[in-house]
């Protein structure tokens, strides 16, 4: 009995590869030569695109002849789940023979980094020859995921901190800052609109993004953010200046002067980025928040702190109080002068 069941899923399984090769062998009999037969062609695969919508674009290029026969070799060997987007050079062919190529072949895709802090002028200068669309490309609402729309900024350059930073693999076509600005919304936007309040507002996330922006330049330590979240919430609240030296560093930038230490002089600039004259936030944002930055913005520590200085190993220490804030300035100044240079 047990031969008897060996020998017939035997047959069976032999049936079926017969089958195939039968129907690989009648669409390989009936596959015409594709319009481009030799030629080596550029294309482009989508992010997210199946077999199926490859083998279209491959067929509406003259790649192949039949994009039917192309997603049975597809299959058949495969790779249907292992395409990757990028710009491809297939030669035209037979689909079986341009299947195994596609299967051989590495995509060309460009990288392009978004840093956490970067700038508007960081990101153009990221895209070399394409910045130029990048304005364009973050004032276009359809290139932001549909549900964040209602959310965005008015203006373009306060639109970057609804950007992820992250690394990106970017389809070289020439569309460039339009894709980069697509799939970095899409990330924010995914790791985000679960943290959202559900009565926030386009104004809400233009205030919290100027105010993540402010918290990224200024916290070293992922640790401190909440808490400067919390001092800056306060100040505001108060109706404090404030004094962000990340904003007079930011506000020297526009004016091509890169400050590193800022000191009593810098805070004088004559700029509404300067903190320190101006009461509450800053017009616009200094660069692109990361993860916890954000995080910071929308849910700051309950405290009563109104101060921080930097303690010179990246943390910061706070102080409810001024004569607080100039004791711990003053211990912190003493220290470092008591350390031995290195």
């Amino acid at each position: 009995m047990k031969k008897k069941k060996f020998y017939f899923k035997l047959i069976i399984s032999l049936l079926a590869v017969a089958i195939i090769s039968a129907g690989a062998a009648y669409f390989a009999l009936r596959e015409k030569a594709p319009a481009k037969l030799g030629g080596e062609v550029e294309v482009f695969i989508q992010d997210g695109w199946g077999a199926g919508a490859a083998a279209r674009e491959f067929e509406r290029l003259g790649i192949v002849s039949d994009g039917r026969v192309l997603v049975k070799y597809i299959v058949q060997i495969g790779i249907e789940r292992k395409i990757k987007p990028g710009k491809y050079k297939i030669r035209a062919g037979y689909a079986e023979n341009v299947a195994r190529e596609l299967a051989a072949a590495s995509p060309e895709v460009r990288v392009i980094r978004i840093l956490p802090g970067a700038l508007l002028d960081d990101i153009k200068a990221s895209l070399g020859d394409n910045g130029a669309s990048l304005a364009a490309a973050l004032s276009d609402d359809k290139n932001f995921p549909e549900d964040s729309r209602v959310l965005l900024p008015a203006k373009a350059a306060d639109r970057i901190t609804m950007l992820a930073p992250e690394t990106y693999n970017i389809l070289p076509d020439g569309k460039d800052a339009e894709r980069l600005v697509t799939a970095a919304a899409a990330l924010w936007w995914k790791q985000r609109k679960d943290t959202l309040p559900n009565d926030i507002t386009s104004a809400d996330i233009l205030r919290n993004g100027i105010l993540a922006s402010i918290i990224e330049k200024e916290a070293l330590v992922s640790a401190d953010r909440p808490m400067m979240a919390g001092v800056f919430k306060n100040r505001l609240g108060a109706g404090m200046p404030l004094q962000s030296c990340a904003t007079v560093v930011y506000a020297w930038k526009t004016r091509g002067v890169k400050i590193e230490r800022v000191n009593f002089n810098d805070i004088k600039i004559n700029s509404p980025f300067n903190t320190y004259i101006h009461d509450g936030l800053p017009p616009g944002n200094i660069g692109v928040p990361s993860v916890g930055s954000w995080s910071a913005a929308l849910s700051p520590a309950s405290t009563d702190m109104l101060f921080f200085v930097a303690k010179g190993d990246g943390g910061h220490v706070f102080t409810r109080t001024y004569s607080e804030h100039l004791a711990a300035k003053n211990k912190i100044d003493r220290e470092s002068k008591g350390k031995p240079n290195k």
